[in-house]
């Protein structure tokens, strides 16, 4: 759902985020907090998706036709140029160029004016992963994204679409599904912080949790984002299946994280923002669509002065479900290492930090007492 809020504050973003990238690969880390914006750029250094591009070629795949095209995240008026670049491991900004990996520039090609990507060789391996990097250049700078080429036998059937996930659990309102690998453990306690982020609501209307519900909102779990990123027997159908989805992997999985209160040396734990992601788009936005709006405005306000910052690549109708992500981990303690013109990013200074956010929060979700109590954190309060 988009607004003609997301629409004018994105447009602002844009620029932004095109002067961050410009004249190199993303490098920043998914959310920024600084101590103000630059001023606004005048360059349209190209934005590509902080994500991945993902096309299927199969043994019916005839060589020339097109398997789809890169896009840009945001327009500009700039001419650009395309270009395929070998995957180099570790030279994107999430990690997925690994050792070993099949270089999806033996196989396809890119049309350098319109983006379109097309197969200029049959593979030579089947069942097989092939990576590269999507780059963009034009006069202000320029962008790469990470493309995997998934190449099949056949196409995949819808059918089978959800036989990876051998693993189901349901609660109220989030259902989990995971793949055979993901700790089974990890699976219950990512359900159980689904139910103690749904418990103010379930305590009172119960509307949101009614709502995701009856939306389908399933949470994905997957070992790897490897595992994740090359699942395109799922997500070629989840559409047609009209799944609601959010994806969370093992790996990020991090249990003692946020009840130790984000400790340095301990990878972040991933859980409550993923999951506040799906209840945000599955619930929130549908039953109170005005508290969406001032959800957008806080974020339009966070983003001016600086207190919050897209990460490159962000779609602009993501930009208020990450910051109302962002503002949960530190109602709930997880960014306490972390600060904003030398105030500690804490669950007593967010009242401070963002007054209407952290009303938006409290409205929305548990404290952060009862939010431990019901996890059985009682002695981390």
């Amino acid at each position: 759902m988009r607004t003609r809020l997301t629409v004018l504050f994105s447009m602002l973003v844009a620029a932004l985020i095109a002067a961050t990238v410009a004249g190199s690969s993303f490098t920043t880390s998914p959310i920024v907090v600084a101590s103000a914006l630059p001023a606004m750029p005048a360059g349209q250094a190209p934005v590509l998706t902080d994500e991945f591009e993902r096309f299927l070629v199969t043994r019916d795949t005839a060589v020339g036709e097109v398997l789809g095209s890169a896009d840009l995240i945001f327009p500009t008026e700039k001419t650009i140029s395309w270009s395929l670049v070998a995957p180099i491991p570790g030279g994107d900004r999430r990690n997925y160029l690994r050792e070993g990996q099949l270089d999806a520039t033996e196989i396809v090609e890119i049309d350098a004016d319109t983006g379109e990507i097309s197969l200029k060789a049959h593979p030579e391996a089947w069942d097989a992963h092939y990576y590269a990097e999507v780059r963009a250049d034009n006069e202000d700078g320029f962008m790469e994204a990470v493309l995997i080429i998934i190449a099949l036998e056949e196409t995949p059937r819808q059918e089978n679409a959800l036989d990876i996930f051998t693993q189901r659990v349901e609660t109220p309102g989030v259902t989990f599904w995971a793949t055979a690998r993901v700790d089974p453990a990890k699976v219950d306690y990512a359900a159980k912080i689904a139910n103690t982020l749904l418990l103010k609501d379930r305590n009172g209307s119960g509307r949101i949790t009614e709502a995701v519900k009856q939306r389908q909102a399933i949470m994905t779990l997957f070992y790897t984002f490897e595992e994740r990123n090359t699942s395109i027997g799922f997500y070629m159908h989840r559409r047609s299946l009209r799944l609601r989805t959010q994806d969370l992997e093992d790996e990020e999985i991090i249990p003692d994280y946020l009840r130790l209160g984000g400790p340095e040396g301990l990878r972040r734990d991933a859980s409550v923002e993923e999951i506040t992601h799906l209840i945000h788009r599955g619930g929130i936005m549908q039953v109170y669509p005005e508290v969406q709006e001032r959800i957008e405005r806080a974020t339009a306000v966070a983003i001016e002065r600086g207190f919050y910052r897209p990460q490159p690549g962000l779609p602009a109708d993501s930009f208020a479900d990450e910051y109302l992500a962002f503002g949960v981990d530190i109602f709930y303690g997880a960014h306490r290492r972390r600060s904003f013109e030398g105030v500690a990013l804490t669950p007593e200074n967010l009242p401070t930090l963002d007054p209407e956010l952290y009303e938006i929060l409290s409205f929305l979700f548990p404290t952060r007492e009862e939010f431990f109590r019901e996890m059985g954190w009682e002695d981390n309060i």
